[in-house]
């Protein structure tokens, strides 16, 4: 795992900026801080409606260690802060969606998404 990533909560929104419409999102403090990695879980991403906006969701697994992870639950939020073989990683935000925790495992690897 070369990558590092930050997974915290979401605990609310700020007020909008009058000059660029963008509502900022505030987080609480870490649960987790360090090595992950990105992996693809292979389905094609889906396409929901809300309202009269279109999504499309991709679905990603993210790796972990074990060790330090038991914060790390459905909802957080993970964010990639170094990702050394594609720089284009760096900033990209999940939703954890579901965790994978079972007898010896060799890491933990959450069921992430992307909203874009």
């Amino acid at each position: 795992m070369d990558d590092t990533c930050r997974i915290r909560a979401v605990t609310g929104h700020g007020p909008a900026d009058p000059d660029t419409a963008v509502v900022p999102t505030t987080y609480g403090p870490p649960v987790y801080e360090g090595r992950c990695k990105l992996q693809s879980q292979r389905p094609f991403p889906s396409t929901p409606d809300a309202g009269e906006h279109l999504y499309t969701v991709n679905p990603l697994y993210l790796h972990l260690p074990v060790e330090g992870t038991a914060g790390v639950v459905t909802g957080l939020v993970a964010e990639i802060l170094t990702c050394p073989s594609d720089p284009a990683n760096v900033g990209r935000i999940f939703r954890v969606k579901a965790g994978d925790r079972k007898t010896y495992a060799t890491a933990f690897r959450p069921l992430v998404e992307e909203v874009t």
